[in-house]
């Protein structure tokens, strides 16, 4: 990357510190802002930092974390250039979750670090120290081995890593092979079930640990809450005898792992076959466990041109609804009406959900109007004016002409007028009311 060959970037924040002495930041190219780490060393560990770079130069996968590169510092110390990983250490993830990972989660991770373990031993080379701390999470949420201070090539006499990992073979300093990082495999996915380390409960002191991985028939503790399939996945990585141990090429193969891998590809199918759905009811586009009829349909959809999605959205007027008709309509939200005197003589008014009651008229028609105060309650759909009798209304409406007042041309600040007129027709003897033959539109809502 340009990044590592101008060195022109920025220190942006502290990742955290290794065991060692390292120091690793986070740190963002000057050039295009992305984000990489920085693993950092003084000159007495820059020998092994080279040898850490020179490890991973050479290696190429999505499930291990990629090498920019590196470079010598003015005081002898040495920086090496690594893929930030966004989401953490799987570590981190199990802090937050405070005991624990669920199961299908902690199958997910286990099959993307077996699927490393993989790679890496096809390439001859051990990682040494697996664990959740040198497990990372990428920017699409997978699993990435990091850390390979400890890795070797296949056979080496060197011997190292963390107690509680170590493989029996490893304690008793024989060998630190392939089988061995199987070993530690399954003590990570005790782990991240647990939110401990293996070997936690037994005893604090890393030599009494290391004696009784190598020395005595005890394997770590498996949670009795896991599956069958699960178990059975932990007995096969914590076989004692090293020969005897699957590889993790095979474990990929155990029905624990094959179900979190095939799942992985089928949610990647579904994505590369993405369209445009023709409603929020087009079930093949929701994120989920699909069945097989589910994925037909999407290779189905997968398959259409651009110009028969379109056909398919549209239709003939004939097939609109008829939005005029009483039938299959579905009652969503209605409000009982109040009860008023007289209701049985009164057709039924449509009612709404709302409470819409002006008690007074006067904040938008003038006192020099003449009018009175006007109530409106949509509840029960009924206009009273002064003090009339407003049982008498309905009886005289059918005798009365027509004369409109506009009560909404009083609102000066309204730019538009939404209005639900109730109308009616009232008598009275008050001169200062409104007169007869009047219909009123009430109710305008701004």
């Amino acid at each position: 990357m340009a990044m590592a060959a101008s060195k022109q970037w920025t220190r942006v924040r502290t990742l955290g510190r290794g065991a060692s002495g390292a120091e690793v930041f986070l740190a963002a190219d000057d050039a295009s802002g992305e984000l990489f780490a920085v693993k950092s060393v003084r000159a007495s560990g820059a020998a092994a930092l080279r040898r850490e770079q020179a490890v991973m130069s050479g290696l190429c996968s999505p499930r291990v974390v990629s090498c920019i590169g590196g470079r010598d510092g003015r005081d002898g110390s040495y920086q090496l250039f690594l893929e930030f990983a966004h989401g953490g250490s799987l570590a981190d993830v199990v802090v937050k979750s405070g005991s624990g990972l669920d199961e299908h989660t902690v199958r997910a991770y286990a099959a993307d670090v077996a699927a490393g373990l993989a790679y890496l031993h096809g390439e001859s080379m051990v990682h040494a120290d697996v664990k959740a701390r040198n497990v990372v999470i990428g920017a699409d949420g997978r699993a990435k081995l990091a850390d390979f201070g400890c890795a070797r090539k296949a056979g080496a006499p060197i011997i190292g890593g963390t107690p509680a990992f170590m493989a029996p073979e490893v304690a008793r300093g024989e060998e630190q092979g392939p089988a061995a990082d199987v070993w530690a495999l399954g003590c990570t996915v005790v782990e991240l079930a647990t939110g401990r380390a293996p070997w936690s409960c037994a005893d604090s002191n890393a030599l009494a640990v290391m004696h009784r991985i190598g020395y005595t028939e005890a394997v770590p503790e498996v949670p009795q809450w896991l599956s069958a399939e699960a178990k059975d996945f932990l007995g096969m990585c914590f076989v004692r005898r090293a020969s005897d141990r699957c590889t993790a090429a095979q474990l990929l193969e155990h029905p624990f792992l094959a179900c979190a891998s095939s799942c992985d590809a089928k949610q990647e199918a579904v994505k590369s076959k993405w369209v445009s759905p023709k409603s929020t009811l087009d079930a093949a586009f929701w994120e989920s466990e699909e069945s097989d009829s589910e994925v037909a349909y999407d290779d189905e959809l997968s398959h259409s041109s651009t110009a028969e999605r379109i056909k398919e959205l549209a239709c003939p007027a004939s097939a609109l609804p008829d939005w005029d008709s009483d039938e299959g309509w579905i009652d969503v939200l209605s409000a009982a009406p109040t009860e008023a005197p007289d209701a049985a003589a009164m057709p039924a008014e449509e009612t709404t959900g709302l409470d819409l009651t002006i008690t007074s008229a006067e904040p938008i028609i003038g006192a020099e109007s003449g009018v009175p105060d006007i109530s409106v309650d949509y509840y029960s759909s009924v206009l009273c004016t002064g003090d009339a009798d407003c049982d008498s209304v309905w009886h005289s409406r059918q005798h009365q002409s027509l004369e409109i007042v506009s009560v909404c041309s009083e609102l000066p600040n309204c730019t538009q007028l939404f209005c639900r007129c109730t109308q009616l027709f009232c008598n009275t003897s008050n001169e200062n009311s409104v007169g007869p033959n009047t219909l009123l539109c009430a109710a305008c809502l701004c």
